[in-house]
């Protein structure tokens, strides 16, 4: 009996030995984030580049010795400010010189009208011949004549004199000086430097005649909102207006040229400078967003993982918007608040139960 009874616990131990434990595997940890509203420019996204507003090449209207330069390149310079001086003093002797011939034919002009009214007093009383006083009208004529063209001479030196200090016909930046103080500069062919207005600045860029349609439908009379973005630059957004695009599609591209002006305040965008470009449509108003890596792409389409309430996992088909720096818009599918997964979605299968850890929501990007 007492061999038996310890065969009989030997048994029962090994039993309990080989009896299965439970599994106690958690549930994954997965992030998540809940579907929010935002109001989204809806917008086309091409590049361009910046140009200069107006480009002046200074060349001097009159030819003579560069006496003086009343600027350091490469600076900033107004409108009417002087920037060159030529030497005037041969200009000034010429103003002296068409003034001394005005009053010579000042004074000719009143003896002239002196020989005439004698002669016409003459003539009344019979003294003197029609043929002398006809050469007193012509010679009187003559000296009006002389007056005429005298007072012009001395016009015309003065504003060759005025021509002997430059000012710059607009406002922007300075090039190198292309002539040096001292030499000599001909009238309208020496270049001295160019100036070229940076704020405002314009930026020109391509549309394509795909696009066309949603230029039409939201352009106006105001025109679009323009943004640019400096590659590599992590400024602000510079924002402009569009105020001309091209009279024709160009056939060997099919774009459209188009022009934004920026005020460039800071004088952040540069003539030449290559930038990215967006266009501003329009702005949906109360978008459903949600975080960018919540939307998945399968085989069927766009899809999310919305977050039950009981932690299990549901495969919701989306239609996807434009994305927005770390947002992306959901046209349907997805409702707001509903809490999309945002990371781990690799490994996750629908009715999954998770452990959820909520992540903070994007916030907009700068503008």
């Amino acid at each position: 009996m007492l061999r038996f009874l310890l065969t009989f616990a030997c048994l029962l131990a090994v039993a309990a030995c080989q009896k299965t434990a439970p599994s106690t595997t958690p549930p994954l940890p997965v992030s998540y984030a809940s579907a929010t509203t935002a109001d989204v420019p809806m917008y086309v996204e091409t590049f361009g580049n910046c140009e200069t507003v107006a480009s002046v090449t200074i060349v001097p209207q009159v030819t003579g010795i560069l006496a003086e330069t009343k600027f350091t390149e490469g600076t900033f310079v107004k409108a009417g400010q002087p920037i060159f001086q030529i030497d005037p003093k041969p200009y000034q002797a010429a103003v002296q010189q068409a003034q001394g011939d005005l009053e010579t034919a000042q004074a000719n002009l009143v003896d002239a009208q002196q020989k005439l009214t004698r002669q016409q007093a003459l003539y009344k009383t019979k003294v003197n011949d029609v043929q002398d006083l006809q050469d007193a009208q012509a010679a009187m004529q003559a000296t009006q004549g002389n007056v005429t063209s005298s007072r012009a001479e001395l016009d015309n030196a003065k504003i060759n004199l005025g021509y002997c200090t430059i000012n710059s016909p607009i406002e922007g930046k300075t090039g190198p000086y292309l002539i040096n103080t001292g030499n000599l500069v001909t009238a309208n062919s020496s270049k001295l430097v160019n100036i070229q207005t940076i704020s405002p600045i314009y930026v020109d860029y391509t549309f394509s005649e795909a696009d066309l349609g949603k230029l039409r439908q939201w352009i106006d009379e105001d025109g679009l909102d323009v943004e640019v973005t400096v590659p590599g630059d992590e400024g602000p957004i510079e924002t402009g207006k569009m105020h001309f695009f091209d009279n024709q599609i160009a056939s060997g591209t099919g774009t459209l040229m188009m022009r934004a002006t920026f005020p460039n305040q800071d004088q952040r965008l540069w003539p030449g400078q290559f930038v990215d470009v967006r266009v501003i449509l329009t702005v949906l108003k109360n978008a459903v967003v949600v975080p960018a890596e919540a939307v998945l792409v399968g085989q069927t389409g766009d899809y999310v993982f919305v977050l039950q309430e009981d932690n299990t996992l549901a495969m919701r088909p989306i239609e996807k918007g434009q994305r927005e720096g770390d947002r992306i818009v959901i046209k349907s599918g997805l409702s707001v608040g509903e809490k999309v997964v945002t990371s781990g979605q690799i490994a996750l299968a629908a009715g999954e139960k998770v452990a959820p850890v909520a992540t903070p929501t994007p916030a907009p990007p700068a503008r």
